[in-house]
């Protein structure tokens, strides 16, 4: 009966940064196991916009479960130590990498 879990509270003081009950408010999602996570990213990837989909930031304000998938892979990401500004190129007016995944197929 009992689920035990362990959640991440993530907030932002954007206007248009959408938590778990609107507009303003903390989003509280589950944290993924490391094998789910996994699993949903290869689901992920195997789509055809796979890693531009995570590069938008709309694709996060999409779905909540988009939103989960995302945040547990930067906290995997900091976890081992791994550079994750890439993950947030849709997030500012200029690009923080250049050239952009897109960029680079024409």
């Amino acid at each position: 009966q009992y689920k035990i879990c362990t959640n991440i509270r993530v907030q932002c003081t954007s206007q248009s940064f959408m938590g778990s009950r609107g507009p303003g408010t903390p989003l509280i999602c589950e944290r993924l196991s490391p094998w789910v996570l996994e699993k949903e990213l290869r689901i992920k990837m195997a789509d055809w916009d796979g890693i531009d989909d995570l590069l938008d930031s709309a694709w996060r304000e999409k779905e909540t479960k988009n939103a989960i998938l995302w945040w547990n892979l930067i906290l995997a990401f900091m976890r081992y130590r791994i550079p994750f500004t890439y993950l947030l190129q849709g997030n500012f007016g200029k690009n923080l990498i250049i050239p952009m995944p897109q960029d680079d197929a024409s």
